[in-house]
């Protein structure tokens, strides 16, 4: 009996899966396309040290780290506003 039901719920499994996959291929995207022309290699960097700052600030309870992210944060999306408009 048991034989049997594993027969049929394999065979169910593998019809299913057939239908699936023909239903909802995988789309390929080619990762070296640049999607973001506004990122530039200066943005990327500031983003970086952006994350390291805020590391710093999350381990640490200094007011001063936590003034200087902010200001920080603040300049860098103004940079990134901008250069989405240059671009854009």
């Amino acid at each position: 009996m048991e034989d049997d039901a594993n027969v049929s719920f394999n065979k169910f499994l593998n019809i299913y899966l057939r239908v699936f996959q023909a239903c909802f291929t995988k789309k390929y995207i080619n990762p070296k396309i640049v999607l973001k022309p506004w990122l530039t290699k200066g943005i990327k960097i500031s983003c970086k040290r952006k994350r390291e700052l805020y590391l710093r600030t999350r381990d640490s309870n200094e007011k001063k780290d936590k003034i200087y992210y902010k200001q920080y944060c603040k300049i860098l999306s103004k940079v990134i506003k901008d250069a989405k408009k240059i671009v854009l």
